[in-house]
């Protein structure tokens, strides 16, 4: 189990880096006790090592971590404001040793913050073992700034939990709110529909598990399982566990059960026949003579192939179908509500964030009464109008994007062809 936080530090940078690699508090007093005792009572010795001390440097050089951070913000000229952010990680007393908590820490880092520079450090100084984390607020590869708001701070909690369940760690029940913020996040993120989508279609006709993680894997995943949890991601995208990501349908145990129940079901079994074959069977099988023969040495040439072999469509091929699928919704929405026109367009959007916005504004208001709020059941009731008023955000966030999209495309198109215009009149005056 594992209580996270995260909080902002707007001055004395270099002053936290230097508390959380604190040599006191992060040596690794196995470290040394037989072949390095000669290290003992060097002055000199630098104790920033991470063999000695649970001290991790993600993406900043290792003896100079606040130089690097510094080096990033002078870079992007992004100096103001948050200058990083501290997170925190405690472990159950006794739980945990400090080997696993830093290695524990340390994947933590890379999945919630694999574009920032990261100090990992492992604390022992208290019962509890636990992490500190230092996070660049500028990212190193695109300079923009982390954006410490609730959804992100959702997905570090699950992040957090799923690691725990993962080195079979007990975890905290989650909290509603953040439950419901990471589940709407998932519900709009083109990857996590995708890989939920191309799982449950690989499970229905799949018979091991097995199979099921090798033909994911000839899909493009990654896919590993550790204390029966099993993970699977694409390289350069979030590693989902896919129980405390999708439900428990999709723990090791249920997914068996549903490959087992699949197995009682007679299905008409698909026919094997070359496609040689089957095109006797459509025509007239009972040729003969030169045209048969012709036929025959079709098919020994390999002029129609022997079999018809299993197609697996690419992860770009499928999302280049998401947007033809996308083209077709923004056409479907544009005949549903008569837009022909700019101005239709114009209108239809200035209405519909208008709208968005005054929801929008309900529900951060009542997020403050829900913080506010004296006793459980005034937090639940105003929760429940919370959760009643997101789905029509979503609907009016969706239709916005549509006219943002629509008007980019249109916009591009009306560029493309005045360049074609003025390609033909400079052709005409040649």
């Amino acid at each position: 189990m594992a209580t996270t936080s995260i909080w902002s530090i707007k001055n004395n940078l270099k002053q936290s880096i230097n508390y959380i690699i604190n040599p006191e508090k992060t040596l690794n007093e196995d470290y040394g006790k037989t072949n390095y005792d000669y290290l003992e009572g060097k002055t000199d010795y630098n104790f920033k090592n991470e063999k000695v001390h649970y001290v991790s440097y993600l993406n900043c050089e290792e003896y100079e971590p606040y130089s690097s951070m510094k080096d990033t913000k002078d870079y992007y000229n992004k100096n103001d404001g948050v200058l990083a952010y501290h997170s925190y990680q405690s472990f159950k007393e006794g739980e945990v040793t400090p080997d696993i908590a830093h290695e524990i820490g340390v994947k933590f880092a890379e999945e919630m913050f694999g574009d920032y520079e990261v100090i990992v450090a492992t604390h022992q100084n208290t019962t509890h073992v636990h992490n500190h984390l230092i996070i660049n607020s500028v990212s190193f590869k695109t300079g923009k700034k982390y954006n410490n708001n609730r959804t992100n701070l959702a997905k570090l909690r699950h992040i957090s939990d799923s690691l725990c369940a993962e080195y079979g760690l007990s975890i905290l029940e989650e909290n509603n709110s953040y439950k419901s913020t990471f589940n709407y996040k998932v519900i709009d993120n083109d990857y996590y529909k995708t890989l939920k989508d191309d799982l449950d279609s690989v499970i229905s006709y799949s018979v091991t598990l097995k199979q099921v993680m090798d033909r994911m894997r000839q899909l493009g995943y990654k896919v590993y399982s550790r204390n029966d949890i099993i993970t699977i991601y694409r390289d350069g995208y979030d590693k989902v566990r896919i129980e405390k990501t999708f439900g428990s349908d999709y723990s090791k145990d249920r997914i068996n059960k549903r490959l087992y129940y699949s197995k009682q079901i007679n299905f008409k079994p698909m026919p094997q026949k070359s496609i040689f074959q089957e095109y006797l069977t459509k025509t007239n099988n009972h040729h003969k003579g030169i045209y048969w023969l012709y036929l025959y040495y079709c098919y020994l040439l390999g002029v129609f192939p022997k079999n018809h072999p299993k197609q697996y469509l690419s992860y770009s091929i499928r999302q280049e179908i998401k947007k033809l699928d996308s083209f077709s919704e923004q056409t479907r929405f544009m005949v549903a509500n008569k837009i022909e026109t700019k101005e239709d367009l114009e209108s239809f959007a200035k209405n519909n964030y208008e709208e968005y916005r005054n929801l929008m504004g309900k529900r951060e208001n009542l997020w403050k009464r829900y913080h506010r709020a004296k006793n459980e059941d005034k937090k639940s009731e105003i929760f429940a109008e919370i959760n009643s008023i997101q789905p029509t955000i979503k609907e009016l966030r969706k239709l916005d994007n549509y006219c943002k999209e629509i008007r980019k495309k249109s916009e591009s198109i009306q560029d493309n062809l005045n360049n074609f215009d003025k390609d033909i009149q400079k052709k005409r005056q040649l």
